[in-house]
């Protein structure tokens, strides 16, 4: 059985696809309502979990609609090298093209994430403008290679891409035989992934305040007033559009304090995700070791790209690049902090607005008792 085997019966079957997928039951989803004691099992990755299982439900209802409509199409463009997709397809009651790359060994799955992005960054140059959801990405895969897997979740996760895999599997080597079983992930997988990222002190914050405004602040002992409440969630949700354009993740807010306390009022809290400290972190949880244990000094940039050992492995062990990443990342939001409040109170008459910043992780934030109020 080799691969070009299943990609020909596939299309010699195209109009039978639904037929070859197998019908499975998805795993219960965690429920944080049915008594006061579940709230207790919430966890980021219990809640996680079930978006994925939610978004994968959602994916494998519409792969019983595939129509392929192409069979090993070259993709070239002039003076390139040739790539090929394995399967095209679109999806009855989707938008877009099913992109479909078929692997049958683990060693070859490998590099079924790096054809599938090439294969999908070349159609959008011939069909531009194409958004996220304009291209599904099918695997046919055995799905045994870890960076298979954990590539598939962060795909879904992360970049919120359309992706979803099957397990292709046959009996006595007979391509007649074959059907193609969903993949899920398990639980297990998901706490990996989730474990590194969502960890408090791998969310940044940045936060900006500014002096008390006429007509933006509350008097002393009085509650803001409603058109207050809707100014200051207008700045707020300016940052969020700021972040999702960047594709930042992490969350945004702006606050008040209390007008009897001698501190600059005005406040944008923007936390995010601080992605170089997020791969220290999977690397070491990886090895089977806590990262709490480990400065982010400790680890080097050939620890999470391997491959730089080739031609630049001395040059790397003598400095620290990931750390510099690490630290730097966080000017990022400090721009989308800064360029906010002086937009959104560009047009007010004061001349001289104070403002104040500072920057530190989610978890120090909250050991800090004004902000926790």
């Amino acid at each position: 059985m080799t691969e070009h085997n299943i990609q020909s019966f596939l299309w010699e079957q195209k109009d039978n696809w639904a037929e070859l997928i197998v019908q499975i039951d998805f795993p219960e989803k965690y429920i944080f309502d049915d008594s006061i004691e579940s709230i207790h099992s919430l966890s980021p990755f219990n809640v996680i979990y079930n978006q994925i299982i939610d978004r994968l439900e959602k994916l494998y209802g519409y792969t019983f609609g595939i129509r392929l409509f192409g069979c090993e199409v070259p993709l070239k463009k002039e003076g390139d090298s040739t790539i090929r997709a394995d399967l095209l397809g679109i999806i009855e009651g989707v938008a877009g093209i099913a992109l479909i790359e078929i692997k049958k060994s683990s060693q070859t799955e490998r590099q079924a994430y790096t054809e599938l992005l090439a294969y999908a960054s070349h159609l959008r140059t011939i069909f531009p403008a194409m958004s996220r959801d304009d291209i599904s990405y099918i695997l046919i895969s055995p799905m045994e290679e870890r960076i298979v897997r954990e590539a598939t979740i962060q795909s879904l996760l992360f970049d919120e891409n359309p992706v979803f895999a099957f397990i292709p599997e046959w009996q006595n080597n007979d391509i007649n035989t074959l059907k193609l079983k969903p993949w899920i992930p398990n639980i297990d997988e998901i706490i990996n992934i989730t474990g590194s990222a969502f960890a408090q002190k791998n969310f940044e914050i940045f936060k900006v305040t500014w002096d008390k405004i006429d007509g933006w602040n509350a008097n002393a002992g009085e509650n803001p007033k409603e058109f207050m409440v809707e100014r200051m969630n207008k700045i707020a949700s300016h940052a969020a559009q700021l972040m999702e354009v960047k594709g930042i993740h992490g969350f945004v807010y702006c606050s008040q304090l209390y007008p009897e306390l001698p501190f600059l009022p005005n406040a944008l809290t923007i936390v995010a995700l601080n992605p170089f400290r997020i791969a220290k972190d999977y690397f070491l949880i990886k090895q089977g070791i806590n990262p709490n244990n480990i400065s982010d000094e400790a680890i080097n940039i050939l620890d999470i790209i391997p491959e730089l050992a080739n031609k630049a492995k001395a040059h790397n062990e003598e400095n620290g690049y990931l750390h510099d990443l690490i630290i730097t990342w966080g000017n990022t939001i400090c721009k989308i902090g800064f360029d906010t409040v002086n937009l959104m109170i560009s047009n007010n008459n004061s001349v001289n607005i104070e403002l104040g910043y500072g920057d530190m992780t989610w978890e120090q934030y909250q050991s800090q008792i004004l902000e926790n109020v």
